[in-house]
């Protein structure tokens, strides 16, 4: 059976993961999907093309599918931030690297610009995520520096986990996080009265 563009995408994922960008090769690319390097540029022009497929792929998946738990008001704030925490968690845990975005990010923000925009919009949709949560027990500008802080603590978490190959690291943030979250709410009870 074929591959088709998206195959491809997904089975990159992993290698750049833990190659990173600028040490993964076509060849290793073709070589995971079962590919002639020959093969896969009938797919993509080049490695740059296939990673902004990549980024643009993982962007949308988190938006569906991660951030958009802090939107679902079948739940209560606490659960979806709660389900938030714990779904990051596990994106963040799979295979070796930790938060691709940020690691691709962090490598290719001067040799590659291209990819700042869409790493961006990844931020900013984790943070708008974060915001809308927050927002329900504070008001707007603490809800983005809450969020803010929220993302800066995970990522750091991330790379602690990753230098010390730990994931309690991140556990221990995720934890705290909550606990912040349910302190803050007790401390501005009369906020969320006044906003119901």
């Amino acid at each position: 059976m074929a591959l088709t563009r998206i195959d491809i995408i997904k089975k990159s994922i992993p290698v750049f993961k833990e190659k990173g960008f600028g040490a993964t090769s076509m060849a290793d690319i073709a070589s995971a999907c079962g590919l002639l390097k020959g093969s896969l540029y009938h797919h993509f022009q080049s490695k740059d093309e296939l990673m902004k497929e990549v980024l643009l792929y993982l962007k949308q998946y988190f938006a569906e599918k991660v951030f958009s738990i802090a939107f679902n008001k079948d739940w209560s704030v606490e659960k979806r931030l709660l389900r938030l925490a714990r779904k990051s968690e596990e994106q963040f845990l799979d295979g070796p690297g930790g938060c691709f975005m940020a690691m691709i990010g962090t490598e290719t923000v001067i040799s590659t610009p291209k990819f700042n925009e869409i790493i961006i919009g990844f931020f900013a949709d984790w943070k708008l995520a974060f915001v809308n949560l927050y927002r329900q027990i504070c008001n707007e500008n603490l809800a983005s520096e809450y969020s803010d802080k929220a993302i800066m603590l995970i990522e750091g978490a991330v790379l602690m986990m990753r230098i010390h190959n730990n994931p309690d690291y991140l556990t221990h943030v995720q934890e705290n996080l909550v606990a912040e979250f349910e302190q803050i709410k007790i401390n501005n009870k009369e906020f969320i009265l006044s906003n119901k």
